[in-house]
């Protein structure tokens, strides 16, 4: 069976920063490399003892120098808001019209927030459906608890209160907490990386944040359907407007990540360093987290940005929420001063978060007749 798109070759993967990965068919994972994702206890996060959260700041850096992935437990979002935001999201898809979805499509947005349907799209010259459905929301600094703005990074689309009532109220529960999860991952990337805790923080006082709801319709697995998203690497927030800088400046932003939310239907899969698929099965009470292209590049390629992928392995209908996480868009990302050493030399230049996801999303979701729709977004 093949599962090939844009960034995929059937034999080899492209990354979204101008690499490659190759795909191993046959023997067993090589001595050293992952073949499982680890699962990283989050309990002493928030532990008053620096000791005990460097700990588990060492955990998170182990998983993002070996993996690129890692599951996280007892990450303090409550089994409430899962709950609601699973089911808003089967209300969303299934409670509406399609004419009460598409009042709300993406292409009627300023920004890459709104309904995107399930609809054919073109690849390699060929027509190929798009098999899932999705809603994005971007940033509300009033569903950010730890929120230093009034001002959004670009207007949402919400379904009215009639259509679905409290919608966005539960969604807003969800997301709250997911912020708050989002900025103490922060923390322990800071220290993973030999920062002050709280050297991140500054550059994410309005972060490029994405909620976004994806539905994959029920399909007989291994059909030339059933890759619901082909095989990509990440890009920070899936809403960038990277624009190269010529001279070098001294801010640097945070690596950009996403906390995703499955449900029991298995379908993710990673890409081993020596190219086996592993699986990254839904595992109850947990969240996967993975880093991103711009990590890697913030990082001086010090941290994975793995290649993964989504594809119908049991035949049922899958939902899943992944919640996108990176620096202000104004923000400045040059590569931090502990990943650069006589062994490491520079490898990016300087950029501000903006115009490469943006560019990115764009042939995501293509507003302009006849562009080629690239698949780039996360499971």
């Amino acid at each position: 069976m093949s599962y090939t798109g844009m960034y995929d070759k059937g034999d080899h993967i492209d990354t979204g920063i101008g690499g490659t990965r190759k795909i191993n068919t046959a023997g067993k994972p090589s001595s050293g490399t992952f073949s499982s994702i680890p699962v990283i206890d989050l309990t002493d996060a928030t532990s008053p003892s620096l000791d005990a959260r460097k700990k588990v700041a060492q955990e998170v850096y182990e998983a993002c120098v070996n993996v690129g992935f890692f599951y996280i437990k007892n990450h303090g979002v409550p089994d409430e808001a899962i709950a609601s935001i699973k089911h808003e999201a089967k209300r969303f898809f299934h409670e509406q019209s399609e004419e009460d979805k598409m009042n709300l499509d993406i292409s009627k947005n300023t920004e890459f927030y709104g309904y995107a349907p399930i609809k054919p799209k073109l690849e390699n010259g060929r027509a190929k459906t798009r098999m899932f459905e999705s809603i994005n929301f971007g940033y509300e600094p009033s569903m950010d608890p730890g929120a230093s703005t009034t001002e959004d990074n670009g207007p949402n689309f919400w379904p009215s209160e009639e259509k679905l009532p409290n919608f966005k109220a539960n969604v807003g529960k969800y997301y709250s907490a997911v912020m708050d999860l989002s900025r103490q991952l922060l923390h322990m990337f800071a220290l993973s990386l030999n920062l002050e805790e709280t050297f991140l923080d500054k550059f994410c006082k309005k972060p490029g944040v994405l909620l976004k709801l994806n539905h994959y319709p029920a399909v007989v697995p291994d059909s030339s359907d059933s890759a619901g998203i082909h095989a990509h690497s990440d890009l920070e927030s899936k809403r960038l407007r990277f624009t190269y800088q010529v001279e070098l400046e001294s801010l640097h932003s945070p690596p950009g990540f996403t906390i995703l939310l499955q449900d029991d239907v298995k379908s993710l899969e990673v890409l081993s360093k020596d190219g086996h698929w592993i699986p990254a099965d839904p595992i109850p009470g947990t969240f996967v987290v993975n880093i991103g292209d711009a990590m890697s590049m913030w990082t001086n390629n010090l941290f994975l940005s793995t290649i993964h992928r989504a594809y119908n392995k049991e035949g049922k209908v899958r939902y899943s929420v992944p919640f996108f996480f990176g620096a202000d868009y104004d923000a400045v990302m040059e590569t931090l001063p502990s990943c650069i050493d006589e062994m490491r030399p520079v490898k990016y230049k300087p950029i501000t978060a903006g115009e490469y996801v943006r560019m990115k999303l764009n042939n995501t979701y293509p507003k302009a007749v006849g562009k080629v729709a690239a698949e780039v977004s996360v499971a």
